[in-house]
């Protein structure tokens, strides 16, 4: 390999690593937390105080919500795995096969509820720490003390590290996330259009179509989860917007509409309707392309939209349109399955007139308030 390639990829690498400042926070802030549960532990002279460090990396997540709920599953876990520990060592178990029946019918339970509630996936793992763990000489109820004693502090850690180390607050990943989701609709509503060109490829737009919708389901589920954060973080009185539901219902619906809109196109168009709607349709595409990536930008940035007159009034003139063309007799020459798609789409943009409003509504309610004075 040349020396230009190897400089080459080497300003690539640190291009990747510059752009990525959410990352470059959140290494920081774990490097910080393993120091410090690191030295605590050592200093308290914790007989196992790798439990602290582990917790305190463990809780560390990509921002404050997530970082609580994982702080506080992790103790929730503990302590019940500690208790049902410590229960194991209570039964007076003789001989190897009984002492292994033991263990077994405690686990069962655990492994049970960490089944029903991932917070409690940890309960049976720090039952086994509690019971294989006794010397003979110490307690086993002191050992499972400082089991819930190291995991209480580790999390401590964690979540002070959270809160004041380059802080990474819900609301922006939220606001990354639906704007991802809306910059991920534009996409599958120009491969949805494209999919009524009778000379398209149709195998193509199928397989690039399913690309997106993989993605914009991820993307939706990631902003689910952001949203839960939100709520931890309002319940911890460190959340700057309140009701996050409002806008993750509004984005569900809106997103729903593009699932009509793709069973509407799922077939070519005759030439003859191709005609007829083609311009109307023209509008609408561009307007609506228009609108998804101004609200995306608005989300990530947690600006204003823009207002939607201009895909309103586009909408208007394609129903007038469609009106028409549904009065024509053309109608009765075309196929079941045109006509068909033809009212579904009708259907799925009245659905979008009325909720893109109430979803440009919902991001400026998720808008910073602007400066005054």
């Amino acid at each position: 390999m040349s020396e230009n390639n190897l400089k080459a990829q080497a300003s690539a690498a640190w291009r990747f690593v510059a752009s990525r400042r959410a990352e470059q926070r959140f290494a920081i802030r774990v490097m910080v937390a393993s120091f410090l549960s690191f030295m605590l532990a050592r200093t308290l002279g914790l007989p196992q105080g790798y439990w602290v460090m582990l917790t305190a990396v463990i809780v560390m997540q990509s921002n404050i919500g997530s970082s609580l709920k994982a702080a506080t599953d992790r103790l929730t876990g503990t302590v019940v795995g500690a208790l049902g520990g410590f229960l194991a060592t209570l039964v007076a178990a003789n001989g190897l096969v009984a002492e292994g029946l033991v263990i077994a019918l405690v686990l069962g339970p655990l492994a049970f509820l960490s089944a029903s509630n991932p917070r409690f996936k940890i309960a049976p793992i720090t039952a086994i720490i509690v019971v294989l763990s006794r010397t003979g000489h110490e307690p086993a109820f002191w050992l499972a003390v400082e089991r819930v004693g190291e995991i209480v502090l580790g999390g401590f850690i964690g979540v002070a590290v959270a809160l004041f180390v380059l802080p990474a607050r819900a609301h922006s990943d939220l606001a990354e996330r639906v704007g991802a989701v809306l910059a991920l609709l534009a996409e599958v509503w120009k491969l949805e259009i494209a999919s009524l060109d009778p000379g398209a490829d149709a195998v193509l737009l199928k397989t690039k179509l399913q690309g997106v919708n993989d993605r914009l389901r991820a993307t939706v589920a990631g902003a689910e989860t952001a949203g839960e954060d939100m709520k931890r973080e309002r319940s911890a009185r460190i959340a700057e917007y309140g009701d996050t539901d409002a806008l993750l219902r509004s984005l569900r619906r809106f997103r729903h509409d593009f699932i009509l809109v793709g069973r509407a196109t799922a077939a070519a168009w005759p030439e003859t309707v191709t005609a007829w709607l083609q311009a109307p349709l023209a509008a609408v595409t561009s307007t609506l392309e228009t609108q998804l990536n101004a609200a995306a930008a608005a989300a990530r940035n947690r600006t204003a939209p823009p207002s939607a007159d201009a895909f309103i009034a586009a909408i208007d003139a394609f129903g007038n349109e469609l009106e028409r063309l549904r009065a024509d007799p053309l109608m009765t020459e075309l196929p079941p399955e045109t006509v068909g798609g033809l009212f579904t789409l009708g259907f799925a943009f009245e659905e979008m007139r009325r909720e893109l409003p109430e979803l440009g509504n919902r991001l400026a309610e998720f808008a910073r308030p602007a400066a005054t004075g």
